[in-house]
């Protein structure tokens, strides 16, 4: 007889492979509710540590693989230590002989650091710092639904630390984390959008007529063909009319009289705003009916505009420009007049703008009073925090190396994943 053929292994339904389990991140999912005798007894475990409430907070939900990479950069942004802890060395025998808390523990790969304890404790400055900061940075989402896995995601955890009462001393801090969370979800997601269709219609016509990346590389009715590039470059007479008709439109008559005497002059310029990193939105002006009217009846091939007004801004993450003692004082003491801008926009580009946005850009200015700018490199929103926290990833403490000590034991340390050593989702740098 032949050998017996070993039997196919029948794949589980996914029903049975827990793929249709709630994961405890759905909108209206809620804890469930917890009797007198389990609230005194998380009270009593919570007095002690913090790191309970996240050993059972992982426990009770499904955390799959992308929203588990988000949340686990969000404890380590905040000083929580990451990675695989005790359940290293303990095997199945050992685990037999412990109680359900023991082997909760045991598998445990979160933890605090005694060290930083001391350290101040600001959950709506750490969720701030992460989702305007350094998850756009780091994760570069690019749809809606990855915004929203890192939004909500956090935000599931605050409302858990809020219901279990895990940290009363700092309810106030969580409820405006919370609160954060909703103004990334919808911000963040406004931002995207608006980076892919910036710089819209009249910023290109500008560009391509006054001077900037378009004006450099404008080809006279687009003869150099770029195989790479399907998209149709504005011509210089499309460019006239699109500029003409937004300052006749949205324009003030100051402002479109001022246009056209340069122009008939050719005294027309353009500069380009030195020594800021983009600008803040300040206030939205949408597309009024008039104007609506106005394009429709003389030029329906062309968007309509609205107005948005800004203010120069200095991105705090970036190095800061080199300034005189004298500029340095007055720049302390807030008398520095920020210079204004007005821009005009097309609506596709105008219903993602709100106040607060800031965006970082080249900003050129007409000696008619105009403003436009470029392409965009990044928009922050109206809460954009910078913290120092994301400057700790990955930093180890320093060895003492002149004691001549062998440092394999060290070496074996670093294969624990000691970049995740930030934190509680509340502890500031």
């Amino acid at each position: 007889m032949g050998p017996k053929k070993k039997k196919k292994s029948k794949k589980k339904p996914k029903s049975k492979r827990g793929k249709n389990k709630p994961t405890g991140f759905e909108e209206y999912y809620v804890d469930a509710p917890m009797t007198p005798e389990q609230f005194e007894e998380e009270k009593s475990i919570y007095d002690v540590r913090i790191e309970d409430a996240l050993l059972r907070y992982m426990k009770n939900r499904r955390i799959e693989s992308d929203r588990r990479h988000i949340f686990m950069k969000y404890l380590t942004y905040g000083g929580v230590e990451v990675g695989p802890k005790m359940f290293a060395g303990v095997d199945e025998q050992d685990m037999k002989e412990m109680d359900n808390e023991q082997i909760l523990i045991a598998r445990a790969q979160t933890s605090i650091n005694h060290e930083k304890l001391n350290l101040l404790v600001d959950f709506d400055a750490v969720v701030k710092g992460y989702l305007t900061s350094y998850f756009p940075y780091f994760f570069n989402p690019e749809t809606e639904e990855t915004i929203k896995l890192g939004t909500v995601t956090i935000r599931n955890f605050l409302s858990y630390l809020l219901y279990h009462d895990v940290c009363p001393e700092h309810n106030e801090s969580i409820d405006a984390a919370r609160r954060s969370c909703d103004i990334a979800s919808k911000e963040l997601w406004d931002n995207q959008q608006f980076t892919v269709k910036a710089p819209g219609d009249f910023n290109a016509a500008c560009s391509t007529l006054f001077g900037g990346f378009l004006y450099d590389m404008y080809v006279e009715d687009d003869k150099w063909q770029n195989p790479k590039d399907n998209g149709v470059r504005m011509t210089r007479d499309i460019a006239r009319k699109v500029v003409k008709f937004a300052l006749a439109g949205a324009g003030s008559n100051e402002q479109a009289q001022r246009f056209r005497d340069l122009a008939n002059s050719n005294a027309l310029r353009a500069m380009l705003v030195e020594d800021i990193h983009g600008f803040e939105v300040t206030a939205v002006f949408p597309i009024d009916p008039d104007v609506r009217n106005f394009y429709q009846e003389y030029a329906p091939d062309l968007h309509p505009v609205g107005r948005i007004t800004g203010r120069a801004y200095f991105d705090p993450g970036k190095p800061a420009y080199d300034l005189s003692q004298e500029e340095r004082l007055e720049w302390a003491l807030g008398n520095i007049q920020m210079p204004e801008f007005e821009f005009f926009l097309e609506e596709e580009l105008l219903k993602h703008c709100y106040p607060g946005m800031k965006i970082m850009t080249s900003v050129w200015e007409l000696n008619c009073g105009l403003h436009f700018f470029e392409d965009i490199q990044t928009a922050y929103c109206s809460i954009y925090t910078v913290l120092c926290n994301d400057l700790m990833l990955g930093w180890k403490k320093p060895r003492d190396l002149t004691n001549g000590e062998d440092d394999e034991e060290d070496d074996n340390d670093a294969g624990e994943d000691k970049d995740e050593n930030a934190g509680n989702g509340g502890a500031t740098k």
